[in-house]
């Protein structure tokens, strides 16, 4: 299981409640290795209400991890990119570059408080849409107002043109019985886009796996499904393609 892309992940050391130095950062591109993974979009958090790593640092911290990951020997390729709490004005900072698309294109990843109205939600989505942006909602198996029925998701998808990204944790069932049944029904249902790790350590629950989850959904749903997500659907995210 080779060629897997995780676009979700807090690898980049030092700048959030990621990877606590660079020794774990480094430790978490070897399990990323090991697991098949052999691209990744580091997303720090981009929050309102404390100080962010800036655009700017983002690359810079970038190049240093790259440097070293490359003495290393470690095979996977980095991305700059944002995981980005949603708040008004938010399409306007990223007209103004004041905040990372993913990997430089269209594609923004945004998250929302777990318990945040549907109705917020799909008005924040529509906004940044509208900006000319493709919004990715991140582990959109946590707000729980949009997937308290499969119809509420499938019109935000339909009203807003976003994309839906769940974490392989929760698919496997690491997260709970309820969150994993709701993110296989998500997927049987055709509606995740992105599987990722949202890795914010080396090791235990939070570590970047996506091995397992790759090869569940190859047996549940074939080798051609299980290539779109975790291959075809972020290649072209990475060339700033529509899906």
């Amino acid at each position: 299981m080779n060629g897997l892309i995780d676009i979700h992940s807090h690898i980049l050391p030092l700048v959030d409640d990621g990877a606590e130095s660079v020794e774990m950062a480094l430790l978490m591109l070897k399990k990323a290795a090991e697991e098949g993974i052999e691209k990744i979009i580091l997303t720090p958090h981009q929050k309102p209400d404390r100080r962010c790593v800036t655009p700017e640092g983002i690359l810079r911290r970038m190049e240093e991890l790259r440097e070293l990951a490359g003495k290393e020997k470690i095979p996977v390729q980095l991305y700059p990119g944002n995981e980005i709490f949603y708040r008004h004005g938010l399409a306007e900072l990223l007209d103004k570059g004041k905040i990372r698309t993913m990997a430089d294109s269209r594609y923004v990843l945004i998250e929302f408080l777990p318990g945040e109205d549907y109705t917020y939600i799909r008005d924040a989505l529509s906004r940044v849409a509208s900006f000319g942006y493709r919004p990715i909602t991140a582990h959109v198996e946590r707000y729980v107002n949009v997937m308290s029925r499969i119809d509420k998701a499938e019109e935000l998808k339909e009203d807003t043109g976003c994309y839906f990204q769940v974490n392989a944790a929760s698919m496997t069932g690491e997260n709970g019985f309820s969150v994993k049944n709701m993110t296989r029904k998500l997927l049987k249902e055709g509606l995740v886009d992105f599987i990722a790790t949202d890795a914010h350590r080396s090791e235990g629950k939070r570590s970047p796996d996506m091995k397992a989850c790759a090869e569940w959904v190859k047996k549940k749903l074939g080798e051609e499904r299980m290539e779109q997500i975790f291959c075809g659907n972020p290649t072209a995210l990475l060339k700033d393609q529509i899906i």
